[in-house]
């Protein structure tokens, strides 16, 4: 095992925290983790869990940035409201 990979890993655990999430219920709250920062929002002092898994689950953060790029988009396609 590299180095890079050991400093990762003791990394992982020494961030461990007393209760976790798994990668199934940080996924049911990925879409409420995003509109909360496409809206302006700090979802982390609200969702921490889900800030920890996504900071030690590479699947994960692949999916919570796919989801923003969505997001992103729509919001760029979204008709301007009229005045």
């Amino acid at each position: 095992m590299s180095q890079k990979s050991w400093q990762v890993l003791l990394q992982s655990a020494l961030e461990t925290e007393v209760y976790e999430i798994n990668c199934m219920e940080c996924f049911d709250l990925l879409d409420q983790y995003a509109e909360f920062i496409v809206e302006g929002g700090d979802p982390r002092e609200i969702m921490p869990a889900v800030r920890q898994h996504l900071d030690q689950c590479n699947c994960c953060t692949h999916e919570f940035e796919a989801l923003m790029v969505m997001l992103q988009e729509a919001a760029k396609n979204q008709p301007s409201p009229t005045a």
